[in-house]
């Protein structure tokens, strides 16, 4: 019987250009994320409705300028980022930054 899949975590993450933030992964696939973008795309519960999935986080309210201001590690699986518009709830995990990368997020 096989065991559970790894998960795939980064070997290392840094700000890449004025709004991009970069992360190499254990399997070296190099990613690289608008903050802005990213910012859109946080999977909190202030920002997608936990009943319907549905996203209440209007993209407009997002200014293109958006930054990290602080990224905290959560265990090992995810990261906490603190944005300088005021939001910090957001919870990316790996699995969901690798699939927002490839597409597979709306």
């Amino acid at each position: 019987m096989a065991g559970p899949a790894k998960s795939i975590r980064p070997r290392s993450m840094r700000k890449a250009g004025e709004n991009e933030l970069e992360i190499v992964w254990e399997d070296g696939k190099k990613s690289l994320y608008n903050t802005a973008v990213l910012r859109r795309q946080c999977p909190c519960a202030g920002c997608v409705d936990e009943w319907t999935g549905e996203r209440t986080l209007n993209p407009l309210e997002v200014l293109e300028t958006v930054k990290p201001v602080k990224i905290e590690p959560v265990g090992r699986y995810a990261i906490r980022v603190i944005w300088d518009d005021g939001h910090d709830t957001g919870i990316y995990t790996f699995s969901y930054l690798r699939n927002l990368d490839e597409g597979k997020v709306d």
